[in-house]
């Protein structure tokens, strides 16, 4: 690849799945390669797998380590260890306030098998000042040290194949984080991630706002496009006008298609994990053994030896012990991922198809349901409705009506989603339609800006 040495700048997409890199130089945008191993080499996959050695693997790389492990490496069921070391805190309360300070002896849960653990969607802990980190086979790592590794090396790939040094880069954020409200504390962390991966001069800039900029490099006449970026995380609407490059409104939620996935989960397959059991012969099964479905790293986090232990108690206790042993199976086997990943290809499969086969079939596991994409429909109902409020909200922020709107630009996997389409088909019509590349448009869009703001 040959690159002119002047481009020190680039645009980042840093996606809660998938991220990606471009470059600009006299207003022409270029992707960068990050993975030859990926069937798009242009997109990073979001991933991290640290093995017990503490050896890391990123993207495509951290699958193919994790996927073979779990082959590899038969599952074992966590122990209790002592670490030799106390740790201080205080006993009961007294009539004076808190207790006297005693030390306990610290205890961990140590994995036996030899398999690794593979981290993903830390983004969207970013604004959650209570998470700062985790420890990963002893060694502590905070949440800006997993987050450095994954965007220094998107860092280094690129200017491997540039071949010269990125100083500036444009990073994208959404319109609204996942997790709350708190954007400053995600900024202020993403900006030292930045710092600490090796950029000098740091800028951000809305995500939606990135591929309209993609769309818009070209158009000379008038015009008022929205955006409509969805993907795995986040649900991101803007509203642009052209040739001005003016950002009348943005909007967004927490919505995309992790979630989606969760949802179509709880609404089809999860009777087969003992959601309808009855306990002691009265008691429903209890529900907050089912936050494991909210995404496959949730899963991850229900292996403890505690977790397990009460739900052998519940699967002794339950009218149907096979249902919740194969809750254990999931969790215990470390079927998470792979689980997840069968669930998003039956979604997507359901994109061109009426029907499709919920297959996962492994050790201990054995599950298949027919989905029809009126099921799948009906289970994200109310992600739907959000979404289409999303829409309405960016065109009441902007004061204007659908019939303004010249363009709708598609961006973001989630986008082709038929029903979404359908939505926003009946709100703006098919003619005004664009779709763009879903996984590359952000980050040209946001390599444009970064040549507007440090050229």
């Amino acid at each position: 690849m040959s690159v002119h040495p002047k481009a020190l700048h680039c645009g980042i997409d840093f996606g809660t799945i998938n991220s990606s890199l471009s470059i600009s130089l006299g207003k022409i945008p270029q992707s960068i390669p990050l993975d030859p191993q990926n069937t798009n080499p242009f997109v990073f996959k979001s991933l991290i797998y640290f093995n017990p050695q503490n050896q890391y693997f990123l993207s495509s790389d951290a699958i193919s380590h994790y996927l073979n492990d779990l082959k590899n490496f038969p599952s074992k069921p966590l122990r209790l260890k002592y670490t030799g070391r106390f740790i201080k805190t205080f006993g009961p309360s007294t009539g004076s306030g808190v207790g006297p300070p005693i030390f306990v002896p610290e205890i961990i849960e140590v994995d036996d098998s030899g398999r690794g653990r593979l981290l993903q969607s830390l983004k969207s802990v970013l604004t959650s000042s209570s998470f700062t980190g985790t420890k990963i086979f002893e060694q502590f790592y905070s949440l800006e040290d997993l987050l450095t590794i994954l965007l220094s090396q998107i860092k280094i790939r690129a200017e491997s194949q540039i071949k010269h040094s990125l100083e500036s880069v444009v990073i994208g954020r959404p319109v609204r984080y996942v997790g709350s409200s708190q954007d400053k504390t995600a900024i202020n962390r993403m900006t030292k991630i930045a710092k600490k991966s090796g950029f000098k001069n740091i800028h951000f800039e809305f995500e939606p706002v990135g591929a309209a900029l993609n769309y818009g490099l070209n158009v000379v006449k008038n015009q008022k496009i929205l955006v409509f970026d969805f993907g795995g995380g986040t649900l991101d609407v803007c509203i642009m006008k052209f040739p001005e490059k003016k950002v009348i409104a943005v909007s967004g939620r927490p919505i995309g298609g992790d979630l989606l996935n969760s949802h179509l989960i709880k609404s089809k397959v999860i009777h087969y994990f003992g959601a309808n059991t009855i306990i002691n012969g009265k008691m429903p099964f209890p529900r907050h053994h089912f936050s494991a479905f909210n995404s496959w790293y949730q899963t991850t986090l229900q292996k403890t030896v505690k977790n397990i232990g009460n739900l052998e108690d519940l699967a002794i206790k339950s009218n149907n012990p096979a249902l919740v042993r194969n809750l254990i199976n999931l969790i215990n086997n470390d079927y998470g991922f792979d689980f997840f990943r069968t669930i998003d290809q039956t979604k997507i499969n359901l994109s061109s198809t009426a029907q499709e086969l919920f297959d996962f079939s492994r050790p201990g596991l054995s599950i298949q349901e027919p989905i029809s994409r009126s099921d799948f429909e009906h289970s994200i109902a109310d992600d739907l409705q959000d979404s289409r409020q999303c829409i309405f909200d960016s065109l009441s922020l902007a004061n204007l009506k659908p019939e303004n709107i010249d363009q709708v630009i598609l961006t973001g996997g989630s986008s082709q989603i038929p029903i979404f389409i359908d939505m926003i088909t009946k709100i703006f019509t098919q003619q005004k339609l664009v779709t763009s590349d879903h996984f590359t448009a952000v980050a040209q869009g946001l390599a444009l800006r970064a040549e507007e703001v440090f050229s």
